[in-house]
């Protein structure tokens, strides 16, 4: 019967021919995977905007001003209307000093604001109510007083803006308070339950474009090639659904991936061979034990057909000891000392043969390598994958029979193993004693 030869490297059928596409289809595909990475960049901005929005308004205002209705974002009542106090103060102050009689009533209505934010606390809606521990924080260093509503109390009185000038207190305010206060937002909540999000009308149209262009390539491969259907379009290109999930958006980080790989701006052949032998090694254990199983088993058959008993019961069957030494074990061991080193290395080739057909034909039997035939970059896995471990196996099986003979405990066991393998037939079969005129071959 003849064997399945060893494959050669394979090519992905999704990298053969590069360098003959027609150059419109080629910058087709390169505008589409431009196209991909904006609106990868766009998801990814959209991610971490509430999380690093702090840092746009610090450095970036206008980004928030434009980006923060996208997000369902307004400002919060309280603490603006805190801030809107707070700008009135600073113009009173400037137009008349501290004897301007509006002061009173304004600092009066900025102390029960500022007891008011520390009870109810607005920031907790925005998940910000670090911000709020902060600004207490400040307060009471700045005060010098452990109690946060006493600190502004004091902060915001006639008397203490009078003591200390009010031009320096209102900096302080305007430098350490006010950045933190302004931080915080109020984002209404959807039927749902959910934060309202308006993203989804910035990224409708990239989805209605990848899915025109899905649609396009599943029609033209169908086409393309006789018996292909539109599941197998499908399947051959399945990375590109994760455009339409409307969560996990993260996820289009693959297929954005893929279609750069595919127009040779960046290279993954690397990584898929990677892959490739990390799944063929995570495999290799399964398969050896299924080799070893498969062996004992035929093993055990060829006992029970009286194979070994036939050898064993050969000419001079009585032969068995000689000076007090076991004829048959020591025939045994030097008969596996022989096979280890002399037979085994010139059969290597040809074991390889047999267990990657072996492999090969397995896997082919395996629903999921019938279907990952279809996906591209991985029709080559099953032959890849029966070549590693027809390799390994070999190479493995080899070496850790010559380092168990090598070891003196591996010899004991070896022995052990060989009085064992003989005991069952002496008894079975009734060997008899050993004839002590019986000469050595």
């Amino acid at each position: 019967m003849a064997t399945s030869p060893l494959p050669s490297r394979v090519v992905p059928p999704h990298t053969k021919g590069r360098s003959r596409r027609n150059p419109w289809l080629l910058g087709l595909d390169r505008l589409m995977a431009l196209v991909a990475l904006a609106n990868l960049t766009l998801v990814l901005f959209n991610i971490s905007y509430i999380p690093l929005r702090d840092i746009y308004l610090r450095h970036l205002p206008i980004l928030t001003r434009l980006y923060d209705p996208i997000k369902g974002i307004e400002p919060h009542r309280e603490t603006q209307r805190y801030l809107m106090l707070a700008d009135q103060l600073e113009e009173q102050l400037t137009a008349g000093g501290v004897q301007n009689p509006k002061i009173t009533s304004l600092l009066g209505e900025l102390t029960e604001q500022s007891i008011l934010i520390i009870n109810e606390n607005p920031f907790e809606l925005a998940k910000k109510s670090g911000t709020l521990e902060k600004i207490k924080n400040r307060m009471r260093e700045h005060m010098s007083n452990e109690s946060a509503q006493d600190s502004f109390r004091q902060f915001w009185s006639a008397d203490h803006l009078r003591t200390r000038p009010w031009t320096k207190e209102l900096d302080y305010f305007n430098d350490r308070i006010r950045p933190l206060i302004a931080t915080n937002y109020y984002r209404p909540l959807g039927e749902s339950g959910d934060f309202i999000d308006f993203f989804i009308i910035l990224d409708l149209p990239f989805v209605l474009l990848f899915g025109c262009d899905y649609l396009v390539r599943s029609f033209y491969l169908s086409r393309r090639r006789s018996g292909v259907t539109w599941r197998d379009t499908i399947l051959w290109r399945w990375y590109d659904l994760l455009f339409f999930l409307p969560l996990w958006q993260w996820l289009r980080i693959l297929p954005v991936t893929l279609r750069l790989h595919q127009v040779r701006w960046i290279n993954l052949s690397r990584m898929q061979t990677q892959m490739n032998r990390f799944l063929a090694e995570s495999l290799a254990g399964d398969m050896t034990e299924i080799v070893l199983v498969q062996s004992v088993g035929l093993a055990q058959e060829a006992i029970s057909q009286g194979v070994i008993k036939q050898w064993l019961l050969s000419p001079q069957p009585q032969a068995v000891e000689i000076n007090e030494v076991n004829e048959l074990q020591e025939l045994i061991l030097q008969a596996l000392r022989i096979t280890i080193y002399k037979v085994l290395p010139q059969l290597q080739p040809d074991l390889e043969q047999v267990i990657y057909h072996a492999l090969y034909q397995a896997l082919h039997e395996i629903p999921f390598y019938q279907q990952a035939q279809s996906l591209p970059g991985l029709t080559a896995l099953p032959k890849g994958v029966a070549q590693q471990v027809s390799q390994g196996l070999t190479q493995t099986m080899q070496s850790t029979l010559t380092k168990v003979l090598n070891d003196q405990e591996g010899q004991d066991i070896v022995d052990q193993l060989s009085e064992h393998f003989l005991e069952p037939y002496a008894s079975n079969y009734k060997i008899n004693k050993p004839s002590k005129t019986f000469k050595p071959f």
